[in-house]
């Protein structure tokens, strides 16, 4: 078994370097719900693994894991549950054994992000993964609102379900991070796996469920 790790890359946008990883980057405060873009079917999974199977997956974090942030965790795992996909996510379990799940969330840091507010780490078997830990930065100051990522303030929901959306094996649609030789979409740039500048963004785009239903 291997550790898989999403890596946080520099990324040039008008002279500017932004930080790329769950949503991180110079962020808008605009709201982004509910958006529909075509075509639908240029999501990408370069470089990702998938779940092992499909089925409920249940994601366990430790009795301490701040009560403001668990309404924001729960919507950002269920939104995928909208793809009509036979991969489910359950609601998160709070636990003391949490760290016994194969599929855990931790508020911690981890050197590995950078200055990102969420991380991905799967525990990859082969050309499939099991699970892993879905850091959320405790650097950071989290919100259930409009976030602003420059100014260290994040959206748990919209962090959370980028981050569940690499878990579920998609990537980042844009070059260099999506090497499958197709051109970056309208459908993509509106997609929760697009990082840089969305602004508040908790919601699945026809991408992101054309994507999952592809995988599973």
């Amino acid at each position: 078994m291997s550790i898989s790790r999403i890596s946080v890359l520099p990324v040039v946008r008008g002279g500017r370097k932004a930080l790329v990883l769950g949503v991180a980057g110079t962020v808008l405060g605009t709201a982004l719900v509910g958006i529909t873009a075509s075509p639908a079917s240029a999501y990408c999974t370069s470089g990702m693994v998938k779940w092992q199977s499909s089925g409920t997956k249940s994601l366990a974090a430790n009795t301490n894991f701040p009560s403001g942030l668990r309404n924001g965790l729960k919507g950002g795992l269920t939104q995928w549950n909208r793809t009509g996909s036979g991969l489910r996510y359950a609601a998160p379990t709070y636990t003391g054994g949490w760290q016994i799940y194969t599929f855990r969330a931790s508020y911690s840091y981890s050197s590995v992000m950078g200055a990102a507010p969420g991380y991905a780490a799967t525990q990859r078997v082969g050309s499939r993964h099991t699970g892993g830990t879905l850091y959320l930065s405790n650097r950071f100051r989290w919100v259930n609102a409009s976030q602003d990522i420059s100014a260290g303030k994040a959206d748990v929901q919209t962090v959370v379900v980028h981050e569940v959306g690499h878990f579920t094996g998609l990537a980042h649609p844009w070059r260099p991070h999506c090497s499958d030789g197709t051109a970056y979409t309208a459908a993509e740039k509106a997609s929760v796996m697009t990082a840089i500048g969305t602004g508040t963004r908790r919601n699945l785009n026809s991408d992101d469920i054309a994507g999952v239903k592809a995988l599973y």
